[in-house]
């Protein structure tokens, strides 16, 4: 048993030690990137998708339950995507 786990051990070594170059690079382009700018990426990405949503014809974010209530999906995702654009402004 013993010798499986040095085995094991050993080839998760040598996996980790392969990619560990890689991973320094990838690590080193992330860091280059100023926070400011990441920011801004992720909130135009939600202004994006609030965009997109507004734009969706209404049978797409509509739910027909089966007692025949429906339910507008559209202002819950408005509010859902509103409500991280401002988490993301202030923090």
């Amino acid at each position: 048993m013993n010798n499986i786990l040095l085995t094991s051990t050993a080839l998760a070594d040598t996996i980790a030690n392969i990619f560990r170059g890689v991973g320094d690079l990838m690590r080193g382009w992330v860091m280059a990137i100023p926070m400011g700018v990441a920011k801004g990426i992720f909130i135009a990405y939600f202004f994006l998708l609030i965009y997109w949503i507004i734009n969706l014809p209404e049978d797409e974010v509509s739910v027909a339950l089966d007692n025949g209530k429906i339910i507008k999906l559209r202002p819950y995702a408005l509010f859902s995507l509103t409500s991280i654009i401002i988490i993301y402004l202030i923090f």
